[in-house]
């Protein structure tokens, strides 16, 4: 009889883990590894306590992450904003700190208030990634990438060759929501504008506050009222739902379109976020029917067989930010320039 291996006591001299997720509604916290306890409660957020200033909001961010964080602890925190990755400067979070545009560099006064802990951030995005990553990948996967379409839509590429997630000089990637939509200038839906003020971002159209200005600019149904009437109209195939979720889904086809003619080598895509789970097999197999549609001979169409290798959808839960946070470790200096 073979005698089982025994697991490594753990180093008594290694600092604390602490791992954080911070999103417009709530934190999650977790002192001490992937065994241990969540702490889960309110964000201190504008989504939260719309009457508190954002000073006031971003003071409380900062006082409890350096409450909760041990002694000398080794911290990973993912981050629900624009962050720059080399410095952990916060560029804006619409449910943290609505329009509010004047960069806030978290990172710095986080280690100027405890500078016995090691502080590293990242947006959610790049935190879902590594976890997608680490539960997904397969042997010969070169990059893999994860795409969150919800209230904004953001994207993050590893390359697993190297363990890298690459960032240029300003160290924020990722937040493909506020690129151009690829629509042409005659298109009903030109003008529309972004969460962040501006007109005519994927997020305009993609996003979910997205499918509400379409659902209102083809006269379809109220904007407030398209997030509970599209599911539903979906299943009995209502030609106004139809017709609605073809033109959100349209820019996010041409987008992975160009991904993929531009990068080869990403093997593996992931599909989440509140958009991609609320309609479910709606939008799945929307996708997929515009990804197999021939657009020119660059583009010939992918089959369903090239489509389930290289294309995942992601069900609630199954990828974690938290989660994705405590596997910064295994990256070292992988997020880098």
């Amino acid at each position: 009889m073979t005698s089982a291996v025994a697991t490594p006591p753990a180093d008594p001299s290694a600092p604390p883990k602490f791992a954080a997720d911070i999103g417009g509604t709530w934190v999650r916290l977790r002192a001490g590894g992937a065994d241990a306890p969540i702490e889960r409660f309110r964000s201190p957020s504008r989504l939260n306590h719309p009457d508190r200033s954002v000073e006031d909001l971003r003071e409380d961010m900062a006082e409890l992450l350096c409450r909760a964080a041990p002694p000398g602890a080794r911290t990973a925190i993912s981050f629900g904003a624009a962050i720059d990755h080399l410095t952990g400067t916060v560029y804006g979070s619409a449910p943290l700190w609505g329009a509010e545009a004047l960069p806030y560099d978290l990172g710095g006064e986080l280690r100027r208030r405890r500078p016995d802990v090691e502080w590293v951030l990242v947006n959610d995005v790049t935190a879902a990634l590594l976890d997608f990553a680490a539960t997904r990948a397969r042997s010969g996967t070169r990059r893999i990438g994860y795409l969150t379409i919800s209230s904004g839509i953001a994207m993050r590429v590893a390359d697993l060759d190297r363990t890298r997630i690459a960032v240029d000089e300003w160290g924020l990637q990722g937040e493909i929501g506020h690129l151009p939509a690829m629509v042409g200038p005659r298109s009903r839906l030109v003008g529309l504008p972004c969460a962040c003020g501006a007109p005519d971002h994927l997020a305009s159209i993609a996003s979910g506050p997205g499918i509400a200005n379409v659902a209102r600019r083809l006269g379809v149904i109220e904007a407030t009222a398209a997030e509970e009437w599209l599911p539903s109209a979906l299943d009995v195939r209502h030609p106004d739902a139809v017709r609605l979720l073809e033109f959100c889904v349209e820019p996010i086809a041409h987008m992975i379109r160009t991904l993929w003619c531009l990068d080869p080598h990403l093997d593996l895509l992931g599909l989440g976020g509140g958009v991609v789970e609320g309609l479910g097999s709606h939008y799945v197999t929307e996708l997929r029917r515009q990804l197999a549609t021939a657009t020119s001979y660059t583009d010939r169409g992918h089959s369903e067989t090239w489509l389930d290798d290289r294309l995942v959808f992601c069900a609630p839960g199954r990828v974690d930010a938290l989660r994705g946070a405590e596997r910064l470790g295994d990256w070292a200096q992988g997020i880098m320039p």
